[in-house]
């Protein structure tokens, strides 16, 4: 619980900050959730309670918008957040990291947003957006939680927190 109540405040601190700096977007960024060892395209057990303690943690986050990829396993660990904020997730395909770069930098688009990727997308976005470069996200990694100031003359490294799963 301490954990929990920790990571909300180090993540309010962390959107609060992007919004004194004249930041027009705060973008949060998280792997999606564990996923099954048969079945790569969906979350266990364990990814559908660290989807769920995603939402609690991004419930006063200012979340407007939410980017997934065509796989299921994104759309599985966005839906608590989405279906918590009543936002319906806009799925970008993972090969389409320009795009979805343009998308958050869109000068109209307000609030925060939250980007549901991959191991392998997440560290190219946040290069694309002007983060610098990320340790990669090894394979069995799901709690590492990016948050980024997008600001009308650049970016800021992202701060990186983790957040917690469930135990199984």
């Amino acid at each position: 619980m301490a954990t929990s109540r920790n990571l909300c405040l180090n993540l309010l601190f962390a959107v609060s900050i992007a919004a004194a700096a004249d930041a027009p977007r705060t973008v949060i960024l998280v792997r999606h959730a564990e996923r099954t060892a048969g079945n790569a395209d969906s979350i266990t057990d364990a990814g559908r309670c660290r989807a769920e303690a995603l939402a609690k943690i991004l419930a006063d986050a200012g979340v407007k918008e939410i980017f997934t990829s065509e796989a299921a396993r994104t759309r599985q660990t966005a839906a608590p957040t989405a279906k918590m904020l009543n936002i319906e997730p806009k799925v970008v395909g993972a090969s389409n990291v320009t795009g979805l770069v343009a998308r958050l930098r869109n000068p109209t688009a307000k609030g925060a947003a939250l980007v549901v990727g991959h191991s392998n997308t997440l560290p190219d976005i946040i290069g694309k957006l002007g983060g610098g470069t990320v340790p990669p996200i090894a394979d069995t990694e799901f709690d590492r939680l990016f948050v980024m100031a997008l600001t009308s003359t650049g970016s800021n490294a992202p701060v990186t927190l983790h957040y917690p799963g469930c135990k199984q």
